[in-house]
Order: C-alpha cells, then sequence, then structure tokens
C-alpha cells in the first residue's frame, strides 16, 4: 500500500533530535511541522513516547491586568443605589398598574 500523501514517515532520529530540542510533545511535533497525533504515533512505536504531564519548565500565559482594575467599578455609593432603586420603581408604576 503506497502512502498517498507522498510524505517520508518520521524517523527516529528525527523525533529523538525534535524531543532533545523541545520541553515538551506538542512543541516537538510543532518542531516537525507535522501533527501531534502522527507525531504521538511514531513516538509510540520508538518507544520515545514520553509526555511532560507536570508541564515544568514551560512558561504559562499569564494575566497581565488582574490587578489592574479599578475597585470603585463595582461599588457604588449609597445615594446612586437610593437614585437607582427610585428610577427602577419609577418606571414599573408608569409602564401599568
Amino acid at each position: 500500500m503506497s502512502n498517498p500523501f507522498q510524505k517520508k514517515p518520521l524517523s527516529i532520529n528525527e523525533i529523538k533530535w525534535s524531543i532533545n530540542q523541545t520541553l515538551s510533545m506538542t512543541q516537538a511535533s510543532l518542531l516537525l511541522h507535522c501533527s501531534y497525533n502522527t507525531f504521538k504515533k511514531y513516538a509510540k512505536i520508538y518507544g520515545l513516547w514520553n509526555p511532560n504531564q507536570s508541564g515544568k519548565g514551560i512558561r504559562k500565559p499569564k494575566n497581565k491586568y488582574k490587578n489592574q482594575s479599578d475597585p470603585m467599578m463595582f461599588w457604588r455609593t449609597e445615594k446612586e443605589v437610593e437614585d437607582f432603586k427610585k428610577s427602577i420603581i419609577g418606571s414599573v408604576d408608569s409602564k401599568g398598574g
């Protein structure tokens, strides 16, 4: 059976090289420009499949705006709350009663 996509299968040396160059199996597959599932298939065939489940050494994205929100955006003074309640009650009374 011939390969319809005309691409050679990944060699053991390519997989070893990409694993040594990166910190995760996902990054290794990206380095070889192949899909993760294809990389996983050949790595298991060659006995090189050893995923980094803990994610140790890989930088995770941080929320840089987490602590910069304005707390007053969520708090209202008593007068603002009372005015809002009166406007709601006034609109309900005027619509139908």
